[in-house]
């Protein structure tokens, strides 16, 4: 894996994010291209947290979706008509000829295996979503695989847990807003916080980063388990596992 390929596609998730900008068009990146932008200098203390991004996602609003495919076409992005028109009220994709890579557009919601309303969020950060949005959208992933667990150890090593999103803090209080209203959203964080640590202890990591991590993940678990739950949460949680609660990639 080059670290140059990395640099180009952050290069390239950056390109689309100035465009709408000078367009007044407000994109934000998210998935590994915006944790790989915001994170970068924590490769070269631990290499192995390093991956390439296979995609560029980014996040914007519904209003703007019609201006975002003008944007995006004048980029020389190929849109995917079929898929946009059978999911173009949450959702675009594009094709980028020129990095072999797909774009996916989400507007307003980031739908998974758990929905995360982004409509509010879009202009509190820039380029990336804010990183406690950013971890949320990986740690509400039921079905998650190596790379997400890395990009959650390299953003609970960069980042102190605090009160608000900035380039070196993750606003906890979102973190617990988020899975006090929703049991499901909470259930999937709990099993992945869970997967975390265990992964921690397969890898090769300096003891530092371990300790680090392993802090800032019993630090968000117990302010999940404190946090007052709304009354859908409480209701939802009597239900408990009875019925599934996270979607799959499928059906998302």
């Amino acid at each position: 894996m080059s670290q140059g390929t990395i640099e180009e596609r952050i290069k390239r998730g950056l390109s689309i994010v100035n465009a709408c900008d000078s367009n007044r068009v407000t994109c934000r990146l998210l998935g590994g291209v915006a944790i790989a932008y915001l994170v970068r200098d924590v490769y070269v203390e631990a290499p192995m947290l390093s991956r390439e991004p296979k995609d560029i996602d980014v996040a914007a609003h519904r209003r703007d979706s019609g201006k975002i495919s003008r944007i995006f076409e004048g980029l020389g992005l190929k849109a995917d008509a079929r898929f946009n028109a059978l999911h173009g009220a949450e959702r675009l994709r594009f094709f980028d000829t020129q990095m072999n890579m797909r774009v996916d557009v989400f507007l307003d919601i980031f739908r998974e295996s758990h929905v995360i309303e982004l409509k509010d969020r879009l202009e509190r950060f820039s380029p990336t979503l804010p990183p406690s949005d950013l971890l949320m959208t990986k740690f509400q992933i039921w079905e998650i695989n190596e790379k997400d667990l890395k990009d959650i150890i390299a953003m609970l090593y960069k980042f102190e847990l605090g009160d608000r999103d900035d380039m070196n803090t993750i606003d906890l209080n979102r973190i617990v807003e988020l899975t006090s209203d929703d049991w499901g959203l909470y259930k999937t964080t709990t099993v992945n916080i869970e997967r975390t640590m265990n992964y921690l202890n397969t890898i090769d990591l300096p003891g530092k980063v371990k300790d680090k991590v392993t802090n800032n993940l019993n630090k968000i678990r117990e302010a999940m388990d404190k946090a007052p739950k709304s009354m859908k949460w409480k209701m939802r949680a009597a239900i408990g596992e009875r019925v599934r609660w996270y979607e799959t990639p499928e059906e998302a």
